[in-house]
């Protein structure tokens, strides 16, 4: 996104491109301008009117103005007149991004397309593509998969390109400090729905999210221990909590991944983290686990196992 057009309508049903394309915009927006400079929207709630009104409204900023509206595939044909008269007349230096997942208005398109914008849409791969796309995707994290380990990844997890996607990460982290597995090695390391989700709750737990954290607990410890999700969560945590202490302490984000022994990517999703926790919440959710292994252990208030992980989690997300 070099040079940027004064608006854009990115569509399709390849999510992790499409998402890929979302945080570029963010990470523009606040590389130039600052944390909280992507304005958003969402297609489900807000009508093309509302849209129309903020591109029109003035504002004080001295840099490029971008704006991104999410889920566009809701609106209706006959709602999208204020929103073409918008684009008609787009101000000089804002950018304007509609997603749609799925196939998006012709109207709208033609709308874009008029105001000197552009369509980028993208196709998910099809069913015996999904190897292949696997391939690619491992290549990105590091990681060597030959045609018959990318086919075990995929019946191992399934075709949603997220999970695949998700576990790719997942078993870059396992393999290394190696950057091939066989495919005995994927079946064997290749995860099922529970422990993808222990991830999930480690990032939510990350992020603060206390609502999402309980949600996924609820569902997992349906099927495992709590004993047995704790050694993930905990990583995740001391992780992104090392990588805050490094930055805080003026190390360069280019050195990070040296410092923790981390492979660079790797190191770039967990500054990704470490930037927008809360420090303080990040000790006091090690400290909760920590009290929870001296209650597991039998030295706290003789709690069940559920009990005393469902109390640890709403103390760490808190």
């Amino acid at each position: 996104m070099a040079s940027l057009k004064p608006a854009y309508l990115v569509c399709g049903d390849d999510d992790p491109k499409i998402d890929a394309w979302r945080s570029r915009v963010r990470r523009r927006a606040e590389d130039e301008n600052g944390p909280g400079a992507l304005e958003t929207f969402d297609g489900r709630a807000d009508k093309p009117e509302i849209v129309a009104a903020a591109l029109m409204t003035l504002t004080f900023a001295t840099g490029d103005r971008y704006l991104l509206v999410d889920g566009v595939e809701a609106w209706k044909a006959g709602e999208l007149d204020p929103l073409e008269q918008a684009l008609a007349g787009i101000p000089e230096g804002t950018v304007l991004v509609l997603v749609a997942r799925g196939k998006p208005l012709a109207r709208l398109a033609k709308a874009v397309e008029k105001a000197g914008g552009e369509q980028r849409e993208y196709a998910a791969p099809k069913p015996w593509e999904l190897p292949k796309w696997a391939i690619e995707r491992a290549a990105e994290e590091g990681l060597h998969l030959d045609g018959e380990a990318a086919k075990a990844l995929v019946a191992s997890v399934g075709t949603r390109q997220q999970r695949i996607a998700r576990e790719v990460e997942r078993l870059a982290i396992l393999a290394h400090p190696k950057t091939q597995l066989s495919a005995d090695q994927v079946r064997r390391l290749a995860c099922s729905e529970a422990p993808q989700q222990v991830y999930d709750l480690a990032d939510a737990l990350v992020a603060g999210d206390r609502g999402a954290s309980l949600r996924l607990a609820e569902r997992l410890t349906g099927d495992e221990r709590p004993s047995k999700l704790i050694f993930p969560i905990v990583r995740r945590l001391r992780d992104v909590h090392r990588a805050a202490e490094l930055l805080d302490a003026g190390v360069p984000e280019s050195k990070v991944a040296g410092a923790m022994k981390m492979p660079p990517w790797a190191a770039k999703r967990t500054l990704g983290q470490a930037k927008k926790a809360d420090r303080d919440a990040l000790a006091r959710a090690l400290c909760a686990f920590a009290e929870l292994e001296i209650e597991l252990r039998g030295g706290g208030a003789g709690l069940d196992e559920d009990t005393a992980f469902s109390l640890t989690l709403a103390r760490a997300a808190a």
